[in-house]
């Protein structure tokens, strides 16, 4: 399943609606299920350029079909997301 920009749109728009220091992965995976989401600190993600940035979090689109996720930068690519939190 890949995600449509729609969803991205959406995903954007409800995490800029968090409170600083809540957990995302609960909510977005209640809004969109069967997405896989992950969550990480900027930290751990230095090295990688986010998709997207929306509130306070860098949102990394991911592929799932393998065992190991991998980072990638096309939404018809993705099918999941890592939501790395700002500091």
């Amino acid at each position: 399943m890949s995600i449509l920009p729609e969803q991205l749109e959406s995903l954007s728009t409800l995490l800029v609606t968090l409170s600083k220091g809540e957990n995302p992965v609960p909510v977005v995976r209640e809004q969109f299920p069967g997405l896989a989401v992950s969550r990480c600190s900027e930290e751990d993600m230095r090295d990688e350029n986010p998709f997207l940035r929306a509130g306070n979090h860098d949102v990394f689109l991911v592929d799932t079909s393998n065992h190991c996720w991998r980072i990638v930068d096309e939404l018809a690519a993705a099918s999941g997301v890592i939501l790395a939190t700002l500091n």
